[in-house]
Formats: C-alpha cells, structure tokens, sequence
C-alpha cells in the first residue's frame, strides 16, 4: 500500500492507494490534477491543453477517460464537493463539542489567508460565481452542497443546543444557512486577498451569534 499527497478544500490529505487498481489509480490521479487546476485558474481560465499537460494523458485519452472538458469539470466540482463534506463531518465527528467544531472551521478559514498559502477560495463557490447561473448541472451540484453543509451545521446547533453549548434562544436552521452563508463570504474574502486579521474578526462576529 503507497500513501499519496492530495490536496483538499482545507489543506492537505494524505490517503491510501492500492497498487492493484493501477488504471483507477490512475484515472483518480488525472482527476485530482484536473481538479486543482480548475481550482486555480476557473473552467474559462483552462483549455484541453492545459487539462492534457497537467494530467499527462493526450487529448483522446483524456475524452476516453472523462468525456469532454464539460465533464470532467463536473467531475471535478462533485469531487472536491465531497471531499469538502467528508472532511467537515470527521472535524464534527473528532470535535470536543459542537461548538468547537464550529469555531474550528472558522478558524481554519481564516488561516487560509495566511501570508504564504495559496488562496485558491473554494472551488463550489467559485463555480457557483462562474458559472450557477447560466448552467443547470453546475448549479445542481453547488446547490446539493450547500444543502448538505446546512444539514451538518443545523445538526451541530441542535447537538450544542442540547449540552447547552450554544444559545437555545437560537433557531438551528437560520443559524445553519447563517453559518453556511458566512463560510462562503469567509472563502470569496480569502480570494480577494483579505488579511486574516479581517477574517479571523468575523469568525469572532460570527461565534458571539451563538
């Protein structure tokens, strides 16, 4: 079993690879180097060369494999999206409290703009900035996100709510779409060069709701 580097929506993940699978290996590999490279430079800021030069596959493979450009920025989006999910419920699930887990994430947010990180944002909002409008199957995959972030925060306020953690005066549906609303901010700001002396001041405003 080899171990291998790849980057997630909060930092860096190191996960197991079988040796056995070496065409899924490396079908997932071309995919996680599509992916950051949409994630740097947007779906309009990349072209099949840029895909085939990052990837290492020719042009026929990479359609062979994932389709047209369309289709593996799909791909991409939906990937990251459910990185960006599984790391969010094992912070919840590894987290001394609800309220914790609530103030790491935007804690961890405001690292991001760090001086020396790459701010890339989140490549769901950037998406979402891009191009939710204009295509339905984008704006799908944005949407279930969202969703499903709300689900996890809406579940910690209720669990916090319970243990007297966090305020029960509050409604956890309003306060997950809040928290859900100020992570995306939080994200776009982090893009635009925002210091985080800024962003960790709004994870303060944001915890003091709670």
């Amino acid at each position: 079993m080899k171990n291998e580097l790849i980057i997630g929506p909060f930092g860096p993940i190191i996960r197991p690879v079988s040796t056995g699978r070496p065409i899924e290996y490396d079908r997932e590999h071309s995919l996680q180097k599509a992916l950051e490279l949409f994630w740097r430079n947007g779906y309009k800021g990349t072209n099949l060369k840029d895909l085939c030069d990052e990837t290492g596959l020719s042009k026929s493979s990479l359609y062979s494999v994932f389709g047209d450009k369309h289709q593996i920025f799909l791909l991409s989006i939906q990937t990251y999206s459910d990185g960006l999910l599984d790391e969010l419920l094992l912070e919840y699930g590894s987290s001394k409290s609800p309220l914790r887990f609530i103030e790491k994430v935007l804690l961890d947010l405001a690292e991001e703009a760090s001086p020396g990180k790459d701010r890339k944002g989140c490549l769901v909002m950037n998406s979402a900035t891009e191009f939710a409008q204009t295509d339905p199957q984008v704006a799908k995959i944005v949407g279930n996100t969202l969703r499903k972030m709300t689900s996890i925060f809406e579940d910690a306020v209720k669990s916090g709510q319970e243990s007297s953690d966090i305020n029960k005066n509050v409604e956890p549906h309003p306060t997950a779409l809040f928290l859900v609303n100020s992570i995306a901010g939080m994200k776009t700001m982090v893009k635009a060069g925002h210091p985080k002396k800024e962003l960790l001041e709004i994870a303060k405003s944001v915890m003091k709701h709670l």
